[in-house]
């Protein structure tokens, strides 16, 4: 299973959101989200207030 498939895409979530969701997968969440930006499988507004899947 991809991490990136837990998030639906065209939904925009917050950091909060995000972190919930990867909180349940894997104890340092932070990291998780950072590769998941890093790799390009989820984006987020400069502001960091919205992330979102990035379409392939």
């Amino acid at each position: 299973m991809y991490i990136s498939e837990n998030f639906q895409k065209g939904k925009y979530y917050t950091e909060k959101e995000v972190n919930e969701v990867l909180k349940d997968i894997f104890d340092d969440f932070v990291m998780i989200r950072r590769y998941l930006i890093d790799y390009k499988l989820l984006n987020r507004n400069k502001e960091g207030t919205r992330y979102w899947v990035v379409d392939p």
